[in-house]
Parts: structure tokens; C-alpha cells; sequence
């Protein structure tokens, strides 16, 4: 606020000294003074030049045949509520150039008021920011075109991570059909043809009768002993290719029963422990983090030294989360854990997996031991 002493009434052309208007037209910019009903009645001689027009012409609200039709609207309705509450006049308009080309400007005004705090003149400015506001466009502009080529980079990258994904589906798909196909074919021809054998070597030994060999009786034991070793140890490939209890009876069941099976095989203790409970999720849901904890788990026996392992299933968020930790030695040598991570224990295959399903899987490495982290939406779920 600047407060004045003079008579209100006196207009600012007849106050303003040569000393003061000298100081007026030596300044940069456009420098005007309003009455406080907003009529202009001074003007510095940068005005008259850029405009190319004369006090006559300006005086008043002649100024306002300066200002772009455009932006006329928006300056009446700015510099009206400015003389109705006395606060600062702030304004960006297009001002006419004497030659007739428009250029921006920043319009502000400040008001004098007497010592009754009555307002008495608005001292006004004029800056042009032509430069600013183009160097602004061109900035925006660029800012567009940029996120723009980013929006349609993206896009093309999600066209491609959803062709990568449709191809991950249609190999883990081949996968499990081929699975099927083997554990079908073992069952068939391998599984039936030693079963038979089997039968075969008990009748024969049944013919022999009590005056046979002894020795060639202990060898039919042995050949048949050797055959139903065989048939379980199919039986458990079979089972690996394709699990019954996976598919009768779902994930937490499943898991359970591998659990058991692998603790017996491994000599490594294997707990299980599935929030949902016995909730059915989606078939191709249940068959890859059944898949995954396999694979984990192998890992676990093969690799980590340990003597236990924990499997656990949670949910929440809408995602799904099966983590396999064992209590092995771990990793203390950073370059090992981070050649664990990028690839070794068969976890390219984990992580397609995952990623045909829309989820992720890390590999952590706590104060002992190993954890494997696998995360999938729950669609469907």
C-alpha cells in the first residue's frame, strides 16, 4: 500500500513534475496511473511508443482498445474486483504494438491511499513477457510431444509384455501338457508292463515248487523286489508329472501331501502352512504355485544344507504369496547371492512362471538360510 498526502483530487498529470515524469519515461516498461474509479489519466512515454497512440487516445478507458479482444474479458473482471476490494491488480494480457502485432504482457497495479486508508490512484505497470511466455509454449509444447512419445512408448511396451506374457502361458501350457502326456505314457506302457512283470515273476516262482534252486528262487525275489522299486519310483515321477491330489483336491492339500512325501525322500523337514484354508483358487492358479514350491523346494534339498524348510501361503491385497524359506547356510559371499538371484537353482523357470501369471518372484537371504518370494494377482481368486 502506498500512502499519499496530496489533495485526492488533484489528477497526477498536473502533480507529476518534469523531475518525476523524466523518472517515468526512463524506466523499461509501461508505467500508467489510474483515478480510483480506474480511469487512466497518466501514462509514461514507453506507452505512447509502443502503442503508437496519444494521451486523448488512451485517457480514461481508451486503453482498453489496446488490449486483444480475447483477453478484454478477463482484464474488466480482474481490475474490477481490484477497485471493488483495493488489493493488488495482477493481469497477463496481449497487448497491440503500434505496428499491429499483439505481444504478452504482465499487467499489475498497486494502490495509494490517503491517511484515511481511502484508496486515491492505482500506480500501474506494463512488462512484456513475449519471451517468456514463447520460451514457455515451446517448453510445453516439447513437454506434450515428449509424454506424448512416452505414452505411445509405453504402450507399445505393454503390447509387447502382453505378447511376451501370452507366449509364457502358451509355453507353460505345452509344458504341462507335456507333463500329462509323459506321466500318461508311464502309466500306460511302463507302469502296466511292470505290473505284469511283477505278476509273471510271482507265478513263476510259485511253479517252481519246493524241490526248485534255492538260489534261483532268490533271484526271482530280488528281480521282483527290483520291479516294485521300479513302479514306485515311477509312481513318484507320475506324481511329479501330474498330481492327482493337486487337481482332485487343490493347492493346500497338494502341498501337504508333497511336504510329506518330500521330507520322507530328502530326510528334510517340510511344513506347510496355507491362510485360505482349503479354498479351491483358479486350476492354472493353483498349478503354478504348486510348480514353484516344487522347484523351491528341490532347490532347498539340493542346495541349502539346511534341515528344514518352511512353506507358506498368504493372501492379501488381491495378490497371492508363497514363500519357501530353509534354514541352510545361506549366502554370505555377495557375488554368490547375487549369481542365486540373476539365475542359478533353476529360477528362470520359477520366474516365467510368475511372470505368465502377472506376478514376480526375489530370492532374500536373512541372517541364515534362503527365501524364495513369489507374488501373483489373485484374479479370479
Amino acid at each position: 500500500m502506498v500512502e499519499v498526502d496530496t489533495p485526492s483530487a488533484a489528477p497526477v498529470s498536473e502533480d507529476v513534475s518534469g523531475f518525476y515524469r523524466l523518472i517515468a519515461d526512463s524506466v523499461p516498461h509501461m508505467i500508467w496511473v489510474a483515478r480510483a474509479n480506474g480511469e487512466a489519466d497518466f501514462f509514461n512515454k514507453r506507452c505512447y511508443d509502443y502503442s503508437g497512440l496519444e494521451y486523448r487516445d488512451l485517457e480514461g478507458w481508451g486503453w482498453r482498445t489496446v488490449i486483444h479482444p480475447e483477453d478484454w474479458e478477463r482484464c474488466l473482471a480482474t481490475w474490477t474486483r481490484a477497485l471493488q476490494s483495493g488489493e493488488r491488480y495482477e493481469v497477463e494480457y496481449r497487448l497491440r504494438r503500434a505496428d499491429g502485432t499483439f505481444r504478452w504482457h504482465h499487467g499489475s497495479a498497486l494502490p495509494a491511499r490517503d491517511a484515511a486508508g481511502h484508496v486515491v490512484r492505482w500506480f500501474g505497470t506494463c512488462t512484456d513477457i513475449e519471451d517468456q511466455v514463447r520460451s514457455a509454449q515451446i517448453l510445453e509444447s516439447t513437454v506434450e510431444e515428449r509424454t506424448r512419445a512416452l505414452r505411445e512408448a509405453q504402450e507399445q511396451a505393454r503390447g509387447h509384455a502382453a505378447d511376451v506374457r501370452r507366449l509364457m502361458d502358451r509355453l507353460v501350457a505345452a509344458q504341462e501338457s507335456e507333463r500329462r502326456r509323459l506321466a500318461d505314457d508311464l502309466h500306460d506302457l511302463i507302469g502296466q508292463s511292470l505290473t505284469a512283470l511283477g505278476i509273471d515273476l510271482t507265478a513263476l516262482k510259485q511253479r517252481l515248487g519246493a524241490g526248485a534252486d534255492p538260489l534261483l528262487g532268490a533271484r526271482i525275489d530280488a528281480m521282483r523286489s527290483l520291479v516294485e522299486k521300479t513302479i514306485d519310483a515311477i509312481r513318484g515321477v507320475m506324481t511329479d508329472l501330474r498330481p492327482a491330489e493337486l487337481e482332485e483336491f487343490g493347492l493346500a492339500p497338494a502341498l501337504r501331501w508333497y511336504a510329506a512325501d518330500f521330507s520322507e525322500r530328502t530326510g528334510m523337514k517340510a511344513a506347510v502352512h496355507v491362510s485360505s484354508g482349503e479354498r479351491r483358487l483358479p486350476r492354472d492358479l493353483e498349478l503354478a504355485l504348486f510348480r514353484i514350491a516344487q522347484e523351491a523346494l528341490t532347490n532347498a534339498a539340493k542346495h541349502s544344507g539346511g534341515t528344514s524348510v518352511q512353506v507358506a501361503v498368504t493372501e492379501g491385497g488381491g495378490r497371492i504369496r508363497l514363500s519357501v524359506e530353509d534354514d541352510g547356510a545361506g549366502f554370505e559371499n555377495p557375488v554368490g547371492a547375487r549369481s542365486a538371484r540373476r539365475g542359478g537353482w533353476g529360477l528362470p523357470t520359477m520366474r516365467e512362471r510368475a511372470a505368465a501369471h502377472g506376478g514376480t518372484l526375489r530370492v532374500e537371504f536373512p541372517a541364515r538360510g534362503t527365501r524364495v518370494i513369489v507374488e501373483l494377482p489373485a484374479t479370479g481368486a
